[in-house]
């Protein structure tokens, strides 16, 4: 890699910064940044989208850069994702850059609609732009993973969070489960849950934990506070005389706490539930319980593009198997429960042989300490 590259490299890394200040905010839109340099390689504006409906990241920039009163045709303009050229809410970002006179656009990423991607390429140069693409592609077309599946196949993308130990149980015997993880890692998992626009656990999970489902990251002044849309996944219906207790229907987001119930519960607990005045979904049945298919074609009509399942062994178990799962997040301890009745993955799944294992491809990885995420997209061989 040239010198040049590296420089290229310093400025789009700019750009992914400043896109992710918008993390979880922009859905249904790409998080994206944009940073604007003289010929000097100094930065002499920068925007980022801050959520749908606000202008893109190129424009911010682009208007910032009038006033340092530097000719356009000396200026480069870096933009994580290929700039739109189509008219939306907005205008389209190609006619915006060929109007403003910047000469030079580097590109992270193009737009993964397969319809438009190298349409903003074209225009550009067209226009006589010297257009550079796939400066840190990756890690811009990282940034936009929940986005860009969105766009590809018109469905949520749906991600599951497992911890487990080096010998895959995610849970002792007796249930108990904290914590597998460390302290750093689990901050991380915070990270995720306000990324996506919704969350979904069990009810066991509900029971046993009485989790908050929110997002808290912690700094050194004060703890951030976010909640997304709230799943919790309950057949039949059943407990809700205890609903009271659980920090889910009583906290300052209750009102996007939604259950999620079986076309067949019975009349008389329906009957208790809509009285509760608690958000519910009924969903068709399969033999295995909730259709999360049907689940996740709801979330698509609700314009919902993800959602992160935290599932205990045997649902991620059969999520995985039924090849609903387009996205895993593994965290591992390094621990060993030697439990052989311990809750694992592949909870009771027989196969013969490693032509029906299940593989993760563009991967991504790092270590909380001596704890590790490993996580990616999943297919099965």
């Amino acid at each position: 890699m040239n010198c040049k590259d590296l420089g290229k490299e310093v400025h789009m890394r700019r750009a992914i910064y400043l896109a992710k200040k918008a993390w979880g905010e922009t859905h249904c839109n790409p998080m994206v940044g944009s940073v604007i340099i003289d010929k000097y390689n100094k930065i002499v504006s920068e925007g980022y989208h801050k959520r749908s409906g606000y202008p893109h990241a190129e424009i911010l920039a682009l208007e910032r850069s009038k006033a340092s009163k530097i000719d356009p045709s000396e200026l480069t303009l870096f933009v994580t994702l290929e700039p739109c050229s189509s008219h939306g809410r907005t205008g389209a970002c190609t006619n915006a850059i060929i109007n403003s006179g910047i000469k030079k656009v580097v590109i992270g990423s193009l737009d993964p609609n397969p319809l438009h991607s190298g349409a903003g390429v074209e225009i550009l140069r067209t226009a006589g732009i010297q257009v550079t693409c796939g400066i840190l592609e990756l890690e811009c077309r990282d940034l936009n993973f929940i986005y860009n599946h969105w766009i590809l196949y018109n469905r949520p993308l749906c991600a599951i969070k497992l911890a487990m130990t080096i010998d895959g149980c995610m849970a002792a015997y007796s249930g108990n489960s904290k914590w597998i993880t460390n302290s750093e890692a689990r901050q991380d998992v915070m990270l995720w849950r306000r990324l996506f626009p919704a969350i979904a656990v069990t009810q066991n999970t509900l029971l046993s934990d009485n989790p908050r489902l929110t997002s808290r990251i912690e700094n050194s002044s004060d703890v951030r506070v976010s909640c997304s849309r709230r799943f919790i996944l309950n057949r039949t219906l059943k407990d809700l005389e205890t609903y009271s207790n659980y920090a889910v229907f009583n906290d300052e987001f209750r009102e996007k706490t939604t259950v999620v119930y079986g076309e067949k519960v019975d009349p008389g607990r329906l009957n208790i539930f809509e009285n509760m005045g608690i958000s519910g979904w009924e969903i068709s049945e399969n033999a295995n319980g909730l259709s999360i298919k049907d689940y996740l074609l709801r979330l698509r009509d609700s314009n919902i593009n993800g959602v992160y399942i935290e599932p205990g062994a045997r649902l991620a178990t059969q999520l995985i198997k039924d090849g609903l799962v387009d996205y895993l997040f593994c965290y591992q301890a390094p621990k060993l429960m030697l439990d052989n009745k311990a809750a694992s993955l592949g909870f009771n799944r027989m196969s013969e042989s490693m032509e029906e294992s299940f593989t993760l491809f563009d991967l991504r990885r790092i270590n909380f300490g001596e704890d590790s995420l490993i996580r990616g997209f999943l297919k099965n061989n």
